[in-house]
């Protein structure tokens, strides 16, 4: 860590805005990564990519190199890199990793440096109302104040209780937070920012043969797409309630959800009749998913592990506590819970594939008579 504690601010911190000012010093476009002396910039964009999506929120700063230039530079080529490859769950895992790495370097800086370095990003990049504020109270330790608006931002994303906003000391209108807390409040943010470049980037043209080769590698090493491959009887996301639909959409597109709407989603489809494997599938789009760990989660949520005890579906009036009941269930004809939409919904299809074989049934029966009526059998003439 002392090597990269040596490294430049704009190095460790390529998307402020001095680290732009830098890099127009030295004139480089994408043509230049044609120069061999440039091949280092290249193996560390790839490496940026490939560590995003191997290690994704669990990314290090174990590959980082010692060289200003080269990590200067190779942030905004994995940026067009990205861009080029046209993936957007790619782009959100390493939107991810970049915005993981970002706290990790920000934790580790020294403490005589870090206050100055954090209340700059804070500022600078994404204009938070953020002020030194140090004081003690209850027993801790606060080191910044932020606006309501700027916390709430942030905050209402995470379901742990101390997020919550009357846990908090608020004070005239500002939240205090500490360091810590607003090194997390920041990764969000850094995510965003990412993801923005990325699409400000659009489409991209011809790139050098080095780079086209970096990107050939990236694509091989990407997960392949996940295609939900289900049973009409457990599918159809058409059974689903409103609220496990907008949740399924949202982890499709690679989006991140909340805690409990992932707890949410894997109870209600472990209890439709879903196995573990199954409902693994529909988390694999996430940009931070991590397999065993998600495995692991699903086989407890499935009374597999653990306390072997399976977990219900939230209600609807819990599922309404924490934000995710669509439209305050207008939708959903009264129902107290989310299963018990699917299960209405699979006896309604039913019931209604029964009355079509019936009609069926009878047509080919009415059908049949016309026939013998007319005495033509198989051969009746077609339209004029």
């Amino acid at each position: 860590m002392a090597t990269i504690r040596e490294l430049s601010m704009t190095a460790k911190y390529p998307f402020m805005p001095e680290a732009k000012m830098e890099l127009l010093k030295y004139g480089i476009t994408l043509e230049s990564f044609m120069d061999p002396a440039y091949s280092k910039v290249v193996e560390r964009a790839k490496r940026r990519i490939l560590e995003a999506i191997e290690y994704g929120d669990n990314v290090g700063p174990w590959s980082i190199s010692d060289d200003d230039f080269v990590e200067l530079t190779s942030f905004p080529l994995s940026i067009a890199m990205i861009a080029a490859a046209g993936d957007r769950r790619l782009a959100r895992r390493f939107a991810l990793a970049t915005a993981s790495l970002t706290i990790k370097l920000l934790e580790a800086e020294d403490p005589k440096w870090r206050d100055e370095i954090v209340i700059k990003i804070a500022r600078e990049v994404f204009e938070m109302d953020v002020r030194r504020d140090n004081r003690i109270v209850g027993g801790i330790t606060y080191d910044y104040s932020l606006g309501l608006k700027d916390y709430l931002k942030g905050a209402l994303a995470f379901n742990r209780p101390e997020w919550k906003l009357v846990n908090r000391v608020v004070d005239r209108g500002r939240v205090l937070v500490t360091s810590h807390e607003l090194i997390r409040l920041l990764k969000d943010r850094v995510m965003e920012h990412v993801l923005s470049l990325i699409e400000r980037v659009g489409k991209v043209g011809v790139l050098p043969a080095p780079v086209e080769e970096a990107i050939k590698e990236v694509r091989g090493k990407m997960p392949a797409a996940i295609e939900l491959e289900l049973e009409s009887v457990k599918t159809g996301p058409e059974t689903w309630p409103p609220c496990m639909r907008a949740i399924v959409n949202k982890l499709m597109a690679g989006e991140n959800i909340s805690h409990f709407a992932n707890f949410a989603f894997a109870a209600f489809l472990s209890n439709a009749g879903f196995e573990p494997q199954e409902i693994l599938r529909f988390y694999a789009n996430r940009p931070d998913f991590n397999e065993r760990v998600a495995r692991y989660q699903a086989e407890h949520i499935a009374g597999l592990r653990g306390s072997r005890t399976k977990y219900m579906t939230p209600s609807c009036s819990t599922m309404k506590t924490n934000g995710l009941c669509v439209k305050d269930g207008m939708l959903c004809g009264g129902v107290r819970n989310p299963l018990a939409y699917y299960r209405r919904a699979i006896k309604r299809m039913s019931s209604h594939d029964k009355d079509n074989d019936e009609v069926g049934r009878k047509r080919g029966e009415a059908g049949g008579e016309a026939i013998r009526d007319t005495g033509t059998g198989g051969n009746t003439p077609g339209p004029e």
